[in-house]
């Protein structure tokens, strides 16, 4: 994202060819979106979650987003930051409209501070319901059902059509979860996963790539729709093949730092961070693109471990708040005890 602006200002002097080098990333963002929710569907296929289970994991999802909202509206506010990201898109309507960073803050579910947040946790409150349905299925069926959600969640929106979902949305996420649970359910003992895998992956990358290309070098146009949907999905899909095929070990270290990245995403991603962020490395004053994508890869992983150690620091200070507040409701609770026996 941060090369974005350096991209535009390429395809505007006719430099297209550097344009599509400097957003040669820019399409795995998706794949690795719909990964995570195949993750999910594949360690939940089979299983019946219960409400209370789904709604724990919901709240410690939804305190670790709020704490980074707050946090980050506190700062923006006293830095006198912007409380408009996007003055040319004020709705009329919209309460408060001239300040939507604060709504958003505040209430970023209701209000979609992220996305992807709001679109898993409105899946977490269906996944209880979603499994009791998936559980009982044969694998036709199964398919059969695939078969609907992937066209209607993963064509339909790059036709402009977004009567079902959204490309970045709560039906390709539920549509990316069900893949998860039928892979665990059906090709988990498959001994063809690898080059199916491989197949989707390389296919539907190649594609992505190919339209992309087409888009920048010719058209001119950067905003393009194919870095989501159903190739995105297939290829993710192919890309979760080959990883479980591959049966990777447990690694320390991988996962020390995989539980911080959600922080990664909510910090990148906040309405009071992502612009100034961006605008900080955007390199538009380097012309040389291979030091453009160093330099950017470089900064992608320098900002992923600060904010994974200031996550961890949170982490530690929940888990504080958590032992007092618990070690509280003991000594509450015997209190309680001790008056009743003492009446």
């Amino acid at each position: 994202m941060g090369s974005g602006g350096y991209a535009d200002t390429l395809i505007n002097n006719g430099q297209t060819v550097q344009a599509l080098r400097t957003l040669i990333f820019l399409p795995i963002g998706a794949i690795g979106v719909y990964c995570f929710g195949m993750i999910t569907g594949f360690y939940l296929a089979g299983k019946s979650v219960s409400s209370s289970k789904s709604f724990k994991k919901i709240w410690k999802i939804y305190l670790q987003m709020y704490f980074y909202c707050v946090i980050f509206l506190i700062l923006g506010l006293h830095f006198h930051l912007p409380l408009n990201n996007y003055p040319n898109a004020i709705d009329p309507l919209m309460p408060f409209n001239r300040i939507p960073n604060i709504l958003m803050s505040l209430m970023p579910i209701t209000f979609k501070h992220y996305w992807f947040v709001t679109a898993f946790i409105l899946l977490m409150l269906f996944v209880p319901y979603i499994n009791r349905c998936l559980n009982g299925l044969e694998q036709k069926t199964f398919l059969k059902l695939l078969i609907i959600m992937i066209v209607s969640t993963g064509i339909f929106p790059l036709l402009n059509n977004n009567i079902v979902s959204e490309t970045v949305g709560l039906g390709i996420l539920m549509t990316s979860y069900m893949i998860g649970f039928y892979i665990k359910q059906f090709l988990v003992v498959k001994r063809y996963k690898l080059p199916i895998g491989l197949s989707l992956l390389i296919v539907n990358t190649a594609i992505i790539y190919a339209v992309t290309f087409y888009d920048i070098v010719f058209l001119k146009y950067r905003y393009i729709r194919i870095y989501t949907g159903i190739f995105a999905l297939l290829a993710a899909t192919g890309l979760f093949l080959v990883f479980i095929s591959l049966k990777p070990n447990y690694n320390i270290l991988i996962d020390s730092v995989a539980k911080h990245m959600f922080a990664v995403y909510l910090v990148t991603e906040n309405i009071f961070v992502i612009k100034p962020l961006w605008k900080l490395f955007s390199f538009e004053n380097i012309q040389n693109l291979t030091k453009v994508n160093f330099y950017g890869f470089v900064s992608v992983v320098g900002i992923m471990l600060v904010i994974c150690a200031i996550d961890a620091i949170r982490e530690q200070i929940f888990n504080v708040i958590y032992k007092t507040a618990r070690a509280g409701f003991k000594i509450f609770a015997k209190l309680g005890l001790s008056n009743k026996q003492s009446i």
